[in-house]
C-alpha cells in the first residue's frame, strides 16, 4: 500500500523542497497534497484521507498546532510530524500533547527527517497489520458463528468471498504467494474461504483473475467458486455462503470456475412453444418491412419450418404469410392516414419491391385500393 502524504508549510521554498528533496516513492509514500496555510490543509484533509501530514507550525490564519487539534475531530487520524523555526520546548510539548510523532527544527535536517518518516511508515504498516490480523478474525467469527462483537462498527467496503474445492495439501501457501493480502481459511481437508476487500468496483474482475491463477499453479484438481459482491463487513457472510452454493454445482458443470453467470446460464430455462411464438411474432412485427420468410423466423426461434408452420397457426389462427401480409397491411393503412407519401413509397415500407403486387394484396384485404382508402380520411 502507497501511503498518501500532506505537507503544509507557509513558505514556498520550503514547501518544494520537501516535495522534491525526500525520496518519497522509496519510503512507499507518494505526496497528495499541498497547503500553503492551515485552512487550506484542513480542506484538503475534510476531502482526501491522508496516512502522514507534515506541517509547519507557524502558519498564517491556522497554526500548525490549531490544526493539529482539529485532525483529532476526523473520522481518519493521520500521523503528524511538526516543523518550527522556533526551537521552544512549549510548542514540541503542545504538539506531542495533541498527538504528534514527533518534532522537526529548522533548518532541517532532511536526514533526521527521513528517519521520522520512516518511523511513521513503519507505524502505519504495524497498525495497518493490526487491523487486517482483527479484520480476519472478525470474518471467520462471522463467517462460523452468528455473533458479533457490537463495539465494532460495520466496516464499509468492497467484499467478496471464493470457495474452493481441492485436496492439495500446500494451497494455502500457494494463494498467499500469488497475493500477499487476502483473508485465506482453511475450512476442512477439502474446502478452502478466500475473502477478498478491495475499495475499486473491480472486484469481481479481481476474484476472475485470483481463481485463474490458483487453478495454474496447483497440481492437484481445484474447482473455484465466487460469490455475490458485499458492500459491508456484516454482509461477508451472504458472499461465503453463495459461494459455497456454488461450489454444489461442481458435479453438474466441467468448468472450473463457478460464477452465478454461468450458472444462469448453463441451466437457463428452455423456452416454452409459447415463449417461441411471443418471440415470432415480436420478430415479424419488428422485421415486416425486410424480405421475411418463413423458414428466416423458424431458425430465429429455433424450430424446424413444418413445425414452426404448425405451432404458429394454431397460436395466431393464420398462416405465417396471412399474419405477415396483415402486419403489413396494417401499417399502410397507418401510413396512408397520416403521411403524404406516393403508393410505391409506402409499399417499399412495408416490405413490398412491386407496387402493383402491393396494390393487389391491399386491396384483397381491405376491399379497397390505397388511393380510394386514403380519400377516405381527407
Amino acid at each position: 500500500m502507497v501511503y498518501k502524504v500532506l505537507i503544509a508549510d507557509d513558505e514556498p521554498l520550503i514547501l518544494k523542497n520537501l516535495t522534491q528533496i525526500i525520496d518519497w516513492p522509496a519510503l512507499n509514500c507518494t505526496v497528495a497534497g499541498t497547503a500553503q496555510n492551515g485552512h487550506e490543509a484542513l480542506a484538503i484533509l475534510e476531502k482526501i484521507q491522508m496516512d502522514i501530514i507534515l506541517t509547519d507550525i507557524s502558519m498564517p490564519g491556522m497554526t500548525g498546532i490549531d490544526l493539529l487539534k482539529k485532525i483529532q475531530t476526523l473520522p481518519y487520524k493521520p500521523i503528524t510530524l511538526l516543523i518550527s523555526g522556533y526551537d521552544d520546548f512549549e510548542y514540541a510539548r503542545e504538539g506531542i500533547k495533541n498527538n504528534a510523532l514527533d518534532y522537526i527544527l529548522k533548518p532541517i535536517d532532511y536526514d533526521e527527517l527521513q528517519e521520522c518518516i520512516e518511523r511513521a511508515v513503519g507505524q502505519l504498516d504495524q497498525q495497518k497489520r493490526s487491523e487486517s490480523e482483527y479484520e480476519k478474525f472478525q470474518i471467520y467469527e462471522l463467517m462460523t458463528t452468528e455473533k458479533t462483537d457490537p463495539e465494532i462498527p460495520n466496516k464499509v467496503g468492497s467484499y467478496l468471498a471464493i470457495a474452493l474445492k481441492s485436496y492439495e495439501k500446500n494451497l494455502e501457501s500457494i494463494i498467499q504467494r500469488l497475493h500477499d493480502k487476502l483473508y485465506v481459511y482453511r475450512m476442512s481437508d477439502e474446502e478452502v474461504i478466500i475473502v477478498l476487500t478491495s475499495p475499486h468496483d473491480s472486484i469481481k474482475e479481481y476474484a476472475l483473475d485470483l481463481a485463474q491463477q490458483i487453478i495454474s499453479n496447483v497440481s492437484q484438481k481445484c474447482v473455484v467458486s465466487i460469490g455475490e459482491h458485499v458492500d459491508c463487513l456484516m454482509d461477508v457472510k451472504k458472499s461465503v455462503n453463495h459461494a459455497r452454493e456454488w461450489l454444489k454445482f461442481d458435479a453438474f458443470t466441467k468448468s472450473t470456475i463457478i460464477t452465478d453467470e454461468l450458472i444462469k446460464q448453463e441451466y437457463k430455462p428452455k423456452h416454452t412453444a409459447a415463449d417461441q411464438m411471443d418471440e415470432a411474432i415480436a420478430y415479424i412485427k419488428n422485421h415486416f418491412e425486410q424480405d421475411l420468410g418463413m423458414e428466416q423466423v423458424a431458425e430465429k426461434v429455433g424450430l424446424s419450418v413444418s413445425y414452426f408452420s404448425h405451432l404458429f397457426k394454431q397460436r395466431t389462427g393464420v398462416t405465417f404469410l396471412e399474419y405477415l401480409t396483415n402486419v403489413r397491411v396494417d401499417y399502410a393503412c397507418l401510413f396512408l392516414q397520416n403521411l403524404e407519401l406516393k403508393t410505391y413509397e409506402i409499399a417499399l415500407k412495408v416490405g413490398y419491391t412491386d407496387q402493383r403486387y402491393f396494390s393487389q394484396v391491399f386491396k384483397k384485404k381491405m376491399k379497397k385500393t390505397p388511393s380510394e382508402y386514403r380519400k377516405m380520411f381527407k
